[in-house]
């Protein structure tokens, strides 16, 4: 039985690799699948989940996410609900979306500085798209709710690598405008505990011990996406 006045437990899951992760293309909104890269990482999730009892699975509406999360389910030994959650889908990068970081750095200098080379990444605003500060508040605002609507579960989010980011910034209590970034490899697993009372606990960030060296992936100059 779950124990109503205990923590919620969430495992936030970065999606495996795609197309455009292997190009070093930005990836927002584009609905882009696993590639045969993301595939295998994203069965390495299997044996990561096997001995943790899972009672919700939580998913952003992009598929690269969503499949992602399936991996991660499918060891568990009676079958787990899952919802879709729009709010923790990925950064809406807008004009930028499917550039290169060459590509913005000449067409949109200013979001190129203050996001890619993060020397303002809590002020900045992605051209024709969201602010870094808008995917901060709608991420928490997710979390703390599905926290509350169950309390006491562990819960595994499949969600991506800048919407991820935003929360751990919340969870380490380190305020949207002042954004730091997190090292987070694709595949790799947080873990964030919500009490009753809405407080984040950090127990781990960005864990990728179970990513063979020949699968582990991240951008040198942009771990997002």
């Amino acid at each position: 039985m779950i124990d109503k006045t205990a923590n919620t437990v969430f495992y936030l899951l970065r999606h495996g690799t795609t197309e455009w992760n292997q190009q070093l293309r930005y990836q927002g909104r584009a609905d882009n699948p696993l590639d045969e890269v993301g595939e295998r990482q994203g069965s390495l999730l299997r044996d990561y989940f096997k001995d943790i009892r899972v009672d919700l699975g939580v998913t952003s509406p992009l598929c690269r996410a969503s499949r992602t999360l399936e991996y991660a389910l499918s060891s568990q030994q009676r079958p787990v609900p899952v919802i879709v959650e729009p709010d923790v889908i990925e950064f809406d990068f807008g004009d930028a979306d499917g550039l290169t970081k060459e590509e913005i750095c000449q067409r949109y200098p200013d979001f190129y500085r203050m996001y890619v080379l993060n020397e303002d990444r809590g002020h900045s605003q992605a051209p024709g798209g969201e602010s870094l500060v808008q995917v901060y508040n709608r991420v928490r605002d997710a979390i703390l709710r599905i926290a509350g609507e169950h309390p006491g579960e562990t819960v595994v989010v499949g969600s991506h690598g800048t919407a991820i980011q935003t929360f751990l910034n919340f969870a380490n209590g380190i305020p949207a405008e002042q954004m730091k970034r997190f090292l987070l490899y694709n595949v790799s697993v947080s873990c964030v505990e919500i009490s009753p009372e809405g407080i984040p606990t950090v127990r781990f960030i960005g864990d990728r011990h179970h990513i063979p060296e020949d699968l582990q992936f991240c951008y040198t100059h942009n771990d997002d996406k």
